[in-house]
């Protein structure tokens, strides 16, 4: 330190050096000097002790005497720098940092102790830190949501995000507009035998989502077939589920994983039949374990570098309005042409 100081220089040694009152410094660091009428003179006097002792305002006080440190807290349920993560998590990061950068916001990552991810920790949590969250994950520990819900702490999740009672404000993509767009690709170039698949669990808010866009759609044209929803375990029932679309006649199939789409093109090929001359594929957008092979697939992209971006805007005007409810947003998806859907 500078001038003798043996120590950090706090809120009190600014307010000496410039001549003020501490809470003038309080007011200018918080950026509220205007609305007490605190004059320019008085302000650059305070900036300038602040810039030449290197005052660094203490976040954890700042926030227990109901300030604003501009800090948003980002916290997944999951590791997001594992390579096999990296693509999942990277746009939203993306989207988050260059939101912030703009509001003038810091961001600060949270992870968890001892290898467990945890938002709570003997009754209290780390996220308090930040003067809200971001938070994150494909399985996201739904007690601990709702328990950071009802502690009034603000945050957003990046997701379709229901819990039980009280709802929490989140932003998703808008998965069931354009899967139903996706399948009325599908009915315009003349399938009338549809059928939609994945795998895992289908009861996610994703999932159910964009099955929710495929059935809007078979609806709206008014076909007699519903179209059948088949849910696989693993990709090794592949070879099954296309005994099942030749038998049944299906000429058209919505894949929720990519990874699903490239064992149904697989299998496809190996009984002789071309993508998208004897089958059209469209894919929705979840690229877990997908291997990413050379087909150009018609399909959504998921906006995930949007998501970061709205759900960070959001969380900002949640913070600035302090008395505002629970909010959901939804960003639209890209329509990708791709290759894999033709004319029946």
């Amino acid at each position: 330190m500078r001038r003798g100081f043996q120590k950090r220089p706090t809120q009190a040694d600014i307010a000496r050096l410039a001549q003020v009152s501490q809470a003038t410094v309080s007011l200018v660091l918080n950026e509220r000097d205007s609305e007490m009428r605190i004059s320019a003179e008085t302000r650059e006097r305070v900036l300038a002790a602040i810039r030449e002792w290197g005052y660094v305002p203490n976040a954890s006080a700042r926030s227990l005497a109901g300030g604003r440190n501009r800090i948003i807290g980002v916290y997944t349920f999951e590791p997001v720098f594992p390579t096999t993560s990296v693509d999942f998590y990277f746009p939203f990061l993306l989207g988050m940092e260059q939101e912030a950068a703009e509001l003038g916001q810091d961001l600060l990552l949270f992870t968890s102790l001892d290898g467990e991810r945890r938002i709570f920790r003997d009754g209290s949590t780390r996220l308090s830190l930040a003067d809200g969250a971001l938070l994150l994950g494909r399985n996201p520990d739904l007690d601990e949501i709702e328990r950071l819900r009802d502690s009034g702490y603000p945050f957003v999740y990046v997701g379709h995000r229901e819990v039980t009672g009280a709802p929490v404000s989140y932003v998703a993509a808008d998965y069931t507009s354009a899967t139903r767009e996706l399948t009325e690709l599908l009915l315009a170039n003349g399938h009338q035998r549809l059928a939609y698949a994945r795998l895992g669990d289908g009861e996610a808010h994703p999932s159910r989502d964009r099955e929710k866009g495929f059935r809007q759609a078979l609806r709206a044209a008014g076909t007699r077939l519903k179209g059948p929803v088949w849910t696989l375990e693993a990709a090794d029932e592949v070879d099954g589920l296309l005994d099942e679309i030749v038998t049944s006649g299906i000429t058209g199939v919505v894949a929720e994983q990519e990874a699903l789409a490239e064992e149904i093109y697989a299998s496809a090929g190996r009984r002789g039949l071309a993508v998208p001359a004897d089958l059209s594929i469209v894919v929705l957008g979840d690229t877990t374990g997908a291997r990413h092979t050379d087909v150009a697939w018609t399909g959504l992209r998921v906006p995930r570098q949007e998501m970061g971006r709205a759900a960070t805007r959001l969380l900002v005007h949640l913070l600035d309005s302090q008395d505002a409810a629970a909010t959901s947003e939804s960003v639209s998806c890209v329509i990708e042409a791709g290759t894999t859907v033709g004319p029946r």
